[in-house]
């Protein structure tokens, strides 16, 4: 059987794949700042021509990887809040359900590890981190806004308060859960994720005290402040 001869675009994607599924293997096993283009280019089977014909430096690739996980997760966030809704209780577990889940199989908790350890003695690293995440926020708050359009309900904080806990949570649950199994097995890391992203997304946020009534006069006009001695 002839093999079909790759274009040259699917050619470049096919390359650009295996840097990413090798950068993400050597980051993994060696950590983000002891990795090296050639660790990665030699890992891929390319050389550094190769590297820097798809990414401009590692950080780049690093992010990319993020980006992708970022991306998988949000797509069934948006099949699920894309229309009317009918039970919004039933949407709600659905969103519970699929936030609950993200911290099995995730690929890419280890690299958000990395990430902050990283960034904390990384200046460049760190501005470029900084800008990722406020795009993850923006885009969580996003769906935290449609969540409480389509359900009628408030929101106990602003979405971006609650995007940053809900982010850091799963970041958290997934490092715990990694660390110690036994201790923060599945089903407890599933029921603290969907408690915790329940209480958030559906709890209305107290109401404001009434203000209390002016004290009257027996004649019925306001009591009139007394005036300091001189």
């Amino acid at each position: 059987m002839t093999r079909q001869r790759l274009s040259r675009e699917q050619s470049r994607e096919q390359t650009r794949e295996r840097l990413l599924e090798a950068a993400h293997a050597v980051f993994t096993q060696k950590g983000f700042p002891l990795t090296s283009v050639e660790d990665i280019s030699s890992a891929a089977g390319y050389s550094r021509g190769a590297f820097y014909s798809n990414f401009d430096d590692k950080n780049q690739l690093f992010f990319e990887l993020l980006r992708r996980e970022g991306e998988s997760i949000d797509q069934e966030f948006r099949r699920m809040l894309g229309g009317p809704v009918d039970d919004p209780a039933a949407l709600e577990e659905a969103v519970a359900a699929h936030y609950s889940r993200l911290y099995q199989g995730d690929k890419c908790s280890l690299l958000w590890m990395e990430a902050r350890i990283v960034a904390l003695r990384d200046e460049k690293f760190r501005a470029e981190l900084n800008g990722f995440l406020e795009e993850r926020y923006r885009q969580i708050a996003g769906f935290v806004e449609m969540f409480s359009k389509l359900t009628g309900t408030e929101t106990a904080a602003p979405p971006r308060e609650i995007a940053i806990g809900l982010m850091a949570l799963c970041e958290g649950v997934s490092f715990a859960h990694r660390c110690a199994p036994d201790m923060v097995d599945d089903k407890t890391a599933e029921s603290v994720l969907s408690w915790f992203l329940k209480a958030s997304i559906t709890a209305r946020a107290p109401a404001a005290p009434e203000p209390k009534p002016k004290r009257e006069t027996p004649m019925g006009k306001p009591a009139a402040k007394r005036k300091k001695a001189a």
